[in-house]
C-alpha cells in the first residue's frame, strides 16, 4: 500500500468520526465512510494518476527532444542522435524505444508520438524529417522549437505550483468549516442538544457533506485537468475555425440590418 493509499483511509475515517460526533447518526456516518472511501480510490486515484502520467510524459518529451537534438547538432547521424537520446531517457521509454526495434530510426522517431501524447512532439517529428530532407543546420532548424519547448516547460511548472497552491488552499478553508462545526457544537452544548434532536438533523448534516463531496470532487477535476497541454493542432484549428464562424455571421447580421 502506497502512503497516499493510507491518506485516504485515515481522512475518510476522520470525515466519518466528524459525522458521527456531529450527527450522532451511525447509519450517516457508514454513509459519510464508504462515499469518502469511493471518492478517494476511484475519482481522486484516477484523476491523480493521469496527471502525474502525463505531467510526467510531458516532461520526458521536452527532455528527449532536446537531447536529441543536441546530440544531432555535435553528430550528423539520427542513430547516434536516437541511441544517446535513449540511453537518457525513462526505462519506461526504454521498454518502448526496444519494442520498435524493427522499424527505420525516422519511423520510430514518428511512432513515439503514441506514447507522448503531446502536440509539440509532433512538431519535432517534422523538424527530424525536414532536416532529413533538406539538410542544413539543425539548431537553426529547430530553434523555433527549442524555444516552444522551453515555453511549455515553464508553464508546466507553473502550472504545478498553482494547482498545489489552490489545493491547499481548498483544504484549509474547508477544514476551517468543520472546525467552525466542532466550536459551534462545544461552545453552545444546551442549544445543540435541543438540535440534535429534530428527526431530520442528522440528514441535513448529511447533507452538508455531500456538498463538500461535489467540491471536492469538481476541484479534483479542475486541478488535475492538464487537457490544455494535450489538445494539439486540430483543437486549435476548430476553435480558430468556430470562431471565425461566429466573426462573419454576426457580420453578415450587422450587413443585413444595415440594409433594412
Amino acid at each position: 500500500m502506497k502512503i497516499r493509499h493510507f491518506i485516504y483511509i485515515l481522512v475518510s475515517f476522520v470525515l466519518a468520526i466528524s459525522n458521527l460526533l456531529i450527527a450522532q447518526n451511525i447509519i450517516t456516518t457508514v454513509v459519510v465512510l464508504i462515499l469518502s472511501l469511493v471518492i478517494f480510490f476511484v475519482i481522486y486515484e484516477r484523476d491523480y494518476t493521469k496527471y502525474k502520467r502525463n505531467l510526467s510524459r510531458s516532461y520526458e518529451a521536452i527532455n528527449y527532444m532536446n537531447n536529441f537534438i543536441i546530440s544531432l547538432s555535435v553528430n550528423p547521424s539520427l542513430v547516434h542522435a536516437f541511441e544517446n537520446a535513449r540511453n537518457s531517457a525513462s526505462s519506461e521509454l526504454k521498454l518502448q524505444i526496444d519494442s520498435l526495434k524493427h522499424l527505420t530510426i525516422e519511423e520510430q522517431i514518428a511512432y513515439l508520438y503514441r506514447y507522448f501524447e503531446l502536440p509539440i512532439y509532433g512538431v519535432f517529428v517534422n523538424v527530424i524529417k525536414q532536416y532529413v530532407f533538406n539538410g542544413g543546420d539543425i539548431l537553426d532548424i529547430s530553434q523555433t522549437l527549442m524555444r516552444d519547448s522551453r515555453e511549455l516547460e515553464d508553464r508546466l511548472l507553473n502550472y504545478e505550483k498553482m494547482s498545489r497552491r489552490a489545493f491547499f488552499e481548498f483544504i484549509t478553508s474547508r477544514a476551517l468549516t468543520f472546525v467552525i462545526l466542532f466550536i459551534l457544537q462545544f461552545s453552545i452544548s444546551t442549544i445543540y442538544k435541543s438540535i440534535a434532536t429534530i428527526a431530520n438533523y442528522p440528514v441535513l448534516i448529511l447533507i452538508f457533506y455531500l456538498i463538500f463531496s461535489m467540491v471536492f470532487i469538481l476541484m479534483i477535476y479542475r486541478t488535475y485537468d492538464i487537457t490544455f497541454m494535450t489538445k494539439g493542432d486540430s483543437y486549435v484549428k476548430e476553435a480558430k475555425a468556430k470562431n471565425a464562424k461566429t466573426k462573419s455571421r454576426s457580420k453578415k447580421r450587422i450587413f443585413k440590418a444595415r440594409n433594412r
